[in-house]
């Protein structure tokens, strides 16, 4: 009896070469859809920071407004990049033309706030 091989000969049902490559596509749809979705929350994230932000740029526009002498420069607050331009607005010299733009930091532009303010100066 220890010598006897035991052999089995029930024949088992495999799947076709078209079941296969079906589930296959069912499977690659469903990873294509949930990659979908995913990309769609990632960019929806980034509107809270574009909304962030804008509050930051607000804030930097009342300090500007209560400068005396504001000057362009670039500075950091919190995670964004503000560059702070200031001209002199073309038809009136006693107004000044106030850019400040928000990047993130991929520099990225996040917001951008435009404003001419009364010239304190002058």
């Amino acid at each position: 009896m220890a010598g006897n091989k035991l052999t089995y000969h029930k024949s088992i049902k495999a799947s076709t070469i078209l079941e296969v490559i079906i589930s296959m596509i069912i499977i690659l749809l469903v990873f294509t859809i949930a990659m979908m979705i995913s990309a769609n929350v990632m960019r929806s994230s980034l509107s809270v920071k574009k909304v962030a932000a804008q509050a930051v740029l607000h804030e930097i526009l009342i300090k500007v407004e209560q400068v005396k002498e504001p000057a362009s420069q670039i500075y950091t607050v919190d995670e964004f990049r503000i560059e702070q331009e200031i001209k002199p607005d073309a038809n009136f010299q006693n107004l000044l033309d106030v850019h400040l733009t928000a990047y993130d930091t991929n520099q990225e532009k996040l917001a951008e706030l435009q404003k001419i303010i009364i010239n304190k100066n002058e």
